[in-house]
């Protein structure tokens, strides 16, 4: 009996001393950081069917490079290569010629081996994406 006592006594202690420690380690973990709002973060880049790779792994028929133009700007603001991965401006070599019947205030996907436009939508001072109705695409609806 005492035996079952004492073992009971020492599992008292550990769970109480596990639950303590467990709740100071939440509790720095749960002070607020402050978050920049989703809308007013600087853009980092867009993804779309352009930049991305199937499930199937197959990337025929879709760009092999491609840059991002910002209409308001007339700025290359990203770029992919898919041979190399990269995401980087300096690594896609195009020159930049802006077009006249480009959508306004919109941002534009370029693929780099045809110079065609594969992809248009509208954007925000900031670079946002715009449904139809120019609102923000992360608005809540209502």
């Amino acid at each position: 009996m005492k035996l079952v006592l004492g073992t009971a006594v020492a599992a008292a202690i550990l769970v109480g001393g596990a639950a303590v420690g467990i709740q100071a380690g939440h509790s720095n973990a749960q002070t607020p950081v402050p978050r920049t709002p989703v809308a007013d973060r600087p853009i980092g880049g867009y993804e779309g069917w352009w930049n991305s790779t199937p499930l199937s792994g197959s990337t025929e028929g879709l760009p092999q490079e491609t840059v991002t133009v910002n209409t308001r700007t007339g700025k290359i603001v990203d770029a992919f290569n898919r041979a190399t991965k990269s995401t980087l401006i300096s690594d896609v070599d195009y020159e930049l010629v802006p077009d006249p019947a480009w959508p306004a205030n919109s941002i534009i996907i370029i693929d780099t081996a045809s110079g065609s436009v594969i992809e248009d939508f509208l954007i925000d001072e900031r670079g946002v994406p715009l449904d139809e109705n120019g609102r923000p695409l992360d608005a809540p609806a209502g």
